[in-house]
């Protein structure tokens, strides 16, 4: 079934969705996003990356607009400067910290501008080979100075311990899969799905005239919040399930599919 109205926005998740396995721009995704920019259609790109990883993608692109970033935590312009955030107060940043290190996991800072983690860290290692700068180092004790921190990050690999971790950090912080070993901690509230809302809010469009698409866990408040959600065919089962249609895999145009088929075609 295709969407009830004419789309006027798509929401696109980066790895796993737009980019390809190797993490780059495929010619049949660029051409397909440009297509519908032309025809009028606002494409915004949601990421768990920091906004200076994702511009580089969002300018390839041609996408002048708002985007959002740390897994909603942030919205943000083509300058880079921030038009919404979402930060952890000082108690909720090292009661995030102290969940992580107290089971013996490197805690990852990304605030609204930079990574930081304690020296050379597994975390910070992975996160340099996806295409994230440098992280920073710092110190424990140094929480406190730590400015505009958004999420806190461990590497840990899916299981029973996402629920157990859900459990402890209950009405104090928000938990989230942002990936196969990524497991993130943020303030209450915060979800691409509730930052897509305020976007809809600011541009005055109608959830059913938006769509999403996304391959992972954080990417569920997303079809939340959208009219029509496609699942990419290497999307995790739960997001499969929540989702209106399933597209072709990230290494097979299914972006470019999914805008063919639910935008490009029915304006």
């Amino acid at each position: 079934m295709p969407p009830k109205r004419p789309i006027r926005l798509v929401v696109l998740d980066l790895d796993g969705t737009t980019l390809s396995p190797d993490h780059q721009l495929n010619p049949a995704t660029i051409a397909a996003i440009h297509e519908a920019t032309v025809q009028g259609v606002r494409v915004v790109l949601a990421s768990g990356r920091l906004p200076k990883s994702i511009l580089p993608f969002a300018h390839a692109l041609g996408l002048d607009g708002v985007h959002l970033g740390l897994n909603g935590g942030v919205a943000f312009g083509s300058d880079g400067n921030l038009l919404h955030k979402h930060i952890l107060n000082p108690e909720q940043l090292r009661f995030a910290y102290q969940v992580f290190a107290d089971r013996g996991w490197e805690p990852v800072i990304f605030t609204a501008h930079d990574i930081v983690s304690q020296g050379d860290s597994e975390g910070a290692r992975l996160l340099l080979a996806l295409g994230e700068p440098e992280v920073l180092n710092y110190q424990p004790e140094q929480l406190d100075s730590i400015v505009d921190p958004v999420k806190v990050l461990a590497i840990l690999d899916a299981g029973p311990t996402d629920a157990m971790i859900a459990a402890q950090v209950a009405g104090r912080l928000v938990s989230i899969r942002s990936g196969p070993r990524f497991f993130e901690l943020m303030a209450p509230g915060v979800s691409k799905g509730a930052a897509l809302a305020e976007l809809l809010a600011d541009w005055g469009i109608a959830k059913d005239e938006t769509l999403a698409v996304g391959d992972s866990e954080n990417d569920e408040s997303l079809f939340d919040a959208t009219g029509f959600a496609v699942a990419m065919g290497n999307a995790v089962p739960a997001l499969k399930a929540k989702a209106d249609f399933v597209t072709a895999s990230n290494a097979d145009d299914g972006v470019a599919l999914a805008l063919h088929d639910f935008v490009l075609s029915i304006r």
